[in-house]
């Protein structure tokens, strides 16, 4: 809408000035008023500001010059005066056993120093030693288990090996003669899996069954087709078997001093007429092809022990348990192929068809080098690694994390014997008897315990001496520092207090001149259309129109600023734990729509359709409509079915009524024009069945005096069709200062705790609060849930249109809502508050007395009192309406001095000091209620409902307790 035209504003001037006595000139006043009040911020009351408000401007600085200014004037008035002596004295004992006590300080500490040194000292040379024998055992661990996993590689891959063996060539009658192609690739992959440098297989060759030259010529072909070099199994004789020449002397290298071998027997006297021949390896040249491996006795003896394992498998009965295996491992020997401690592994092999046949076996070498290589970490030296059998023993030692081989035999220091760690290495069960059984022991060194003995003692003790001398030192500095330091901070935290207290005060009451006086206009605006006819000219109604809207937007916006104060004090109120409920029985169907009816102006003026639905359900859990569909209705539709207005909470109507406009104004807020704003309550059964109960009055032990049973719980849904939210601004939701798209469709700002402050409010309730939102452009929708109560004793019949009986709350006489006209009191030190209070008081039928101060106001009550003992027909005043600060004597102690002479009046504070110490200073003093300024008729008006709805309440409670005791039938 357009403003008005100057034609227009004067026609419209004249026509309340006509009208109304001067009306016009009484709005000019006003605004003259609030004009004036913001620029002094209250009149009359600026000399009294100066005197209070000075002091939090001062710096902590200047509080602390001031202080000490103050101090010395004292000390100089002491030393004029007579009791100078008695003062100095008593200051200067105290002096003395301050020093005393820090000497008898600083000399304990000395002394201290002095022990926790030479203790600390041995402490931390301690604590090297068992860092080293610590890190011991952890590297003896780690060395341990990774040399046995290893072992355990190396035995899986000669497994590996003749189980595919047994299952390449499945039948006895294919061996010797057996052909395998792939064995390179498959045993060198094999041999890289477990750990080892060599893969070979022997096969068993009878000659007086398959003769050795059949053998040799066969294998040679075989050899072709892997792929071999022409070479191999090539000696000084030629392409064959071999053997070492038995006659060779002991200067003979063993690769030069081979025998062709066609023949079974041996040097040893081996009981079997076989021979054990290397046929295939893993290397495809490798020096020991065609090795008759059964012609030497470190072999053979292994060789016959697998044989007699196999034969006593194959001869045992249902009453003899097999040997799971039947491998060798030999003892400690040196193979020609790699110079070094060393063993073999053998393992047997069955054909898959003929199980009981041993046919050959598959070979692994074991190199101990290669088992201790990598088992620790590079930084590790003087680890000493002791590999053993029942008959040999070698040494290694670990240098930069790799083994060193020192010589045959256990060549630990004896001086760590007690640190010996052992493992076995060889942990399979094998039946073949000359299989050897190999531990593997750890032991420190010297050399590796010194790595951990560091000059840090002697430097650590030295520096904690003079780390504690130069503290000693410094205390008397700290002392001073700290106790200057604890003064700022004294002073500081008085500012900050001091501050917003200051800043509330000088907000609020500028602000409620301004709502009062925007409340007056728009009274005088709504008057206007009335007085037409007086005049018998026209009034322009959009020029009206236009000024009321200006007038609930400069009203709305003010309420803004308000609304954030007082959510920034709630919060802190939350946080502290200081948020406290007044509780009453709360008819939450009558909350929910009151609250919703507040914002239908606001809705229409922002083309947004706010519904209200409620569904109730009677006793029996039917739809309280009869067809189970919810009860929609517009908001001018009013009435509530009867189930509905008997839910029943108890809880705090003012603050529940703030989480409820909360949300309500939220989802206005976000909604664009022609949106929904949908507002819902239903009866939930069984609805939040561990919800803590709410107790409204307690005895003597401060046990709840009577629980009230549970009756379901109620929902309410706030949902809207506005801007919706992503899940991830849901997550954050209700945590303090967030705030989503605050230039997008929000009118007005806000601090963002309003949703924090209300989940700490519905959960002070027992009961939750969650949102929901489909996505950015779906909307949002908000759901409360708080429990429900019974209160069958606050119920009566009533009628409905088919004369049906039902039972539902107790419905408030409508004449019973009407103001009683009161005399008031009406205290307050800014002049134009003042005025604006009273005409709004007498606006609404009331008579008003004003009083500038506190002092006026006990004046006032002193001649209330002689009156009424002078006139048993004088009316007293039944409420008195009084500000905090003020000069002469402020509220509160003006409250204590009414409250001293006997004065019963309800006495309410209406003020802008809102922190929570104020408030109960304010109370303690006697004051049965706090109002923030700014000020209203609705809250004064609201505040009068309340308290006698709580009496009403009192006297029910205490009836329903007499009655369930029994004292009254």
């Amino acid at each position: 809408m357009a403003p008005p035209s100057s034609s227009s504003s004067r026609s419209l001037s004249k026509h309340i000035h006509g009208n109304n006595n001067n009306s016009l000139k009484n709005i000019q006043d006003m605004t003259v008023i609030a004009s004036s009040d913001f620029r002094s911020s209250g009149g009359e009351n600026s000399s009294e500001a100066d005197s209070v408000e000075k002091p939090a401007s001062m710096s902590s600085v200047q509080t602390f010059d001031k202080l000490h200014s103050n101090i010395n004037k004292s000390a100089g008035n002491n030393a004029r005066n007579p009791g100078e002596g008695a003062c100095s004295c008593c200051y200067q004992i105290t002096y003395s056993r301050t020093f005393v006590l820090r000497t008898l300080l600083t000399l304990s500490l000395l002394v201290a120093v002095a022990v926790c040194t030479f203790f600390s000292y041995g402490i931390l040379r301690e604590s090297e030693r068992e860092v080293g024998r610590q890190t011991y055992e952890s590297i003896a661990a780690s060395a341990l288990t990774g040399a046995q996993a290893i072992a355990l590689r190396k035995l899986q891959g000669s497994q590996v090996i003749a189980t595919l063996m047994s299952h390449i060539q499945p039948n006895k009658a294919d061996w010797p003669l057996i052909e395998f192609d792939g064995y390179i690739p498959v045993a060198s992959a094999v041999a890289e899996l477990s750990s080892s440098g060599t893969q070979s297989l022997m096969v068993f060759v009878n000659p007086d069954e398959t003769p050795v030259p059949v053998f040799e010529d066969h294998t040679k072909m075989v050899y072709e087709k892997q792929g071999r070099p022409e070479d191999a199994g090539v000696n000084d004789h030629g392409f064959g078997v071999w053997r070492p020449d038995p006659l060779r002397p002991d200067s003979c290298e063993f690769d030069d001093c081979r025998v062709s071998d066609h023949s079974s027997e041996t040097d040893w006297g081996g009981k079997y007429n076989i021979q054990a021949n290397l046929m295939f390896h893993n290397v495809a040249g490798a020096g020991s092809l065609l090795f008759n491996i059964y012609s030497l006795r470190n072999r053979g003896v292994h060789i016959e022990s697998m044989f007699d394992c196999v034969g006593f498998n194959n001869e045992a009965d249902s009453t003899e348990e097999a040997y799971p295996s039947c491998a060798v491992v030999t003892d400690i020997l040196e193979l020609a192929i790699r110079p070094g401690p060393a063993a073999l592994i053998f393992n047997p092999i069955l054909p898959a068809n003929d199980p009981t046949e041993f046919v050959g076996f598959a070979t692994t070498s074991v190199h101990w080098e290669e088992t201790l290589t990598s088992v620790v970490p590079d930084y590790v030296n003087g680890l000493t690694c002791v590999v053993s059998t029942d008959t040999t023993s070698v040494t290694y030692e670990i240098r930069n994390g790799q083994p060193v081989f020192l010589g045959l035999g256990d060549l630990h220091d004896t001086e760590y014997t007690d640190f010996a760690r052992t493992t076995p290495l060889n942990t399979f069960v094998t039946g073949a008897g000359s299989s050897a059984n190999y531990t593997l022991t750890v032991y420190p060194t010297d050399e590796m315990f010194d790595t951990f003995v560091t000059n840090s003692p002697i430097k650590v003790a030295v520096g904690f001496f003079g780390v504690v001398a130069f503290c000693t030192c410094m205390f008397f500095l700290y002392d001073f520092l700290m106790r200057h330091e604890a003064q700022q901070r004294r002073n500081i935290l008085e500012m900050k207090r001091r501050f917003v207290r200051f800043i509330s005060h000088e907000i609020r009451t500028p602000l409620n001149t301004v709502c009062m006086g925007l409340e007056l206009l728009e009274s005088e605006l709504k008057m206007a259309p009335d007085k037409e006819d007086a005049m018998g000219e026209g009034v322009d109604k959009e020029d009206i129109d236009f000024w009321s809207n200006v007038t609930n937007d400069i009203k709305e916006n003010a309420h803004t600023a308000v609304e954030i104060l007082n959510d920034m004090l709630n919060y802190d109120k939350l946080e502290s734990g200081g948020l406290n409920l007044e509780l009453t029985q709360v008819r939450v169907s009558e909350l929910v729509e009151r609250t919703v009816r507040q914002f239908q102006i606001q809705a229409v003026n922002r083309r947004v359709n706010l519904k209200l639905n409620i569904a109730g359900y009677d006793e029996n859990g039917e739809s309280s409509n009869g067809d189970g569909n919810n009860n929609k209705k517009d908001l001018e539709a009013g009435g509530l079915c009867a189930a509905a207005a008997a839910w029943t909470i108890i809880g705090d109507d003012v603050r529940l009524g703030q989480v409820m406009r909360n949300l309500i104004s939220n989802a206005l807020k976000f909604t664009p024009a022609e949106g929904v704003v949908d507002v819902s309550a239903h009866y939930v059964p069984n609805g939040l069945p561990d919800a803590k109960t709410m107790c409204m009055a307690e005895d003597e032990c401060g046990e709840c005096a009577y629980v009230q049973p549970r009756d379901g719980s109620i929902r309410i849904v706030v949902k809207d069709s506005g801007i919706g939210l992503t899940k991830d601004q849901l997550s954050q939701l209700f945590r303090e200062g967030v705030q989503f798209d605050a230039n997008k469709l929000q009118h007005g700002g806000g601090s963002g705790l309003g949703l924090s402050i209300a989940k700490g409010i519905v959960e002070q309730h027992s009961g939750n609060i969650v949102a929901d939102s489909e996505g950015v452009g779906h909307g949002t929708s908000f759901t409360i849930e708080l429990p429900l109560y019974k209160y069958r004793s606050a119920r009566r019949k009533l009628k409905n249109k088919d004369d049906t009986t039902i039972t539902t709350s107790s419905v408030t006489d409508r004449s019973e809502d009407m103001p009683v006209p009161k005399r008031i009191l009406v205290v307050e030190d800014a002049v134009s508050s003042l005025k604006m209070l009273i005409r709004l008081l007498e606006r609404a039928g009331h008579s008003c007395v004003g009083a500038a101060n506190g002092q006026e106001a006990i004046d006032r009550i002193q001649e209330d009192i002689a009156a009424k003992s002078a006139n048993t027909s004088h009316v007293p005043f039944d409420t008195i309406l009084i500000d905090f600060e003020m000069p002469l004597v402020n509220g509160p102690t003006a409250t204590t001095e009414i409250r001293n002479m006997g004065y019963e009046a309800t006495i309410v504070g209406v003020t802008g000091n809102v922190l929570s110490e104020d408030v109960q200073k304010f109370k303690d003093a006697g004051a049965n209620e706090v109002l923030a300024k700014p000020i209203s008729m609705a809250r004064i008006d609201a505040y009068w409902q309340r308290e006698k709805q709580r009496l009403g309440s009192s006297i029910r409670r205490s009836y329903t307790a007499v009655s369930m005791t029994g004292q009254v039938r």
